[in-house]
């Protein structure tokens, strides 16, 4: 019995298989380039599927995606994408046609990669925070074993202020920390090379990735205030990649709690489990 779980992006569809009695346990995957089509880049995700099942016997009891966007999660609608091209389209209806005999779940990638991260940690009614840090920004959270949906949009502190005023995202998401990098130094360098250059202590570039932690601890300690989360996972492309960061940023939001009776909130800030595989896994897991 097989499960089909897919992340969609906006450049990579990322496939995987693995069976029913261990869902978590990735048995095969692979990326194909996202197209930007409607039609063919539900065929890329299918051909996928198929390649993924080749030499395989028995039946698919799942198939899970998680997928950036606006869902429509009671109808099966992927109702608007800003970097792919599905508008209103029937995702969950389609796959029902093509896997009759099995159970489709949707879910937004962020859902999906919070539910790998909590999952794996063998949380059923612990409270948990998942912040990506990559391109974007975003967070989710789960509580008592459910999704916090709140109104219906949640997790989008990438569009909460800075210290600066400007948006969180804006100076804290790759793209926003490497344009504050390149316009001190004066250099065209790419984000990678930054790093680099930091964890040699570079005296132009530490006080900058410095400053940078301490926007994205700052934000993490007053959601330690307000919900009181068991843990909070960092994750994301530049959190996956970067384990001492993710280190010293969870000191940072230690040392704020300096005052005694506030004690117990220290280490509650993780790395990812499943770095890359955070999303996969936790469609699997749905």
């Amino acid at each position: 019995m097989w499960i089909l779980s897919v992340d969609i992006g906006g450049t990579k569809l990322a496939l995987a298989l693995s069976r029913q009695e261990q869902p978590e346990y990735l048995i095969k995957q692979m990326e194909v380039k996202s197209p930007q089509q409607s039609d063919t880049l539900f065929e890329a995700m299918i051909s996928g599927f198929n390649k993924l099942l080749e030499g395989e016997e028995g039946d698919v009891v799942k198939v899970a995606v998680g997928l950036p966007g606006i869902l429509d999660l009671k109808q099966g609608l992927v109702v608007h994408q800003q970097n792919l091209p599905w508008r209103n389209f029937p995702l969950v209806q389609k796959l029902q046609k093509v896997y009759p005999h099995a159970q489709v779940f949707m879910e937004t990638d962020m859902m999906t990669a919070a539910n790998g991260e909590y999952k794996i940690r063998r949380f059923e009614k612990e409270t948990f925070i998942y912040l990506t840090v990559s391109t974007g920004i975003a967070c989710c959270m789960i509580h008592d074993g459910h999704f916090m949906r709140g109104a219906g949009v949640p997790g989008e502190i990438g569009f909460s202020l800075s210290s600066t005023g400007d948006f969180f995202e804006d100076v804290c998401a790759g793209p926003g920390l490497l344009k504050i990098l390149q316009h001190h130094t004066k250099e065209e360098k790419t984000l990678p090379e930054f790093f680099a250059r930091y964890y040699k202590q570079d005296e132009l570039i530490v006080p900058l990735i410095h400053k940078w932690q301490r926007e994205i601890a700052q934000k993490i300690h007053s959601f330690i205030l307000l919900v009181d989360p068991h843990v909070i996972v960092l994750g994301g492309g530049i959190m996956n990649h970067h384990p001492q960061i993710v280190e010293e940023i969870s000191h940072l939001v230690d040392q704020y709690f300096s005052l005694p009776f506030f004690e117990h909130k220290k280490g509650r800030v993780q790395a990812s489990l499943n770095k890359g595989n955070a999303g996969l896994i936790g469609a699997a897991l749905l």
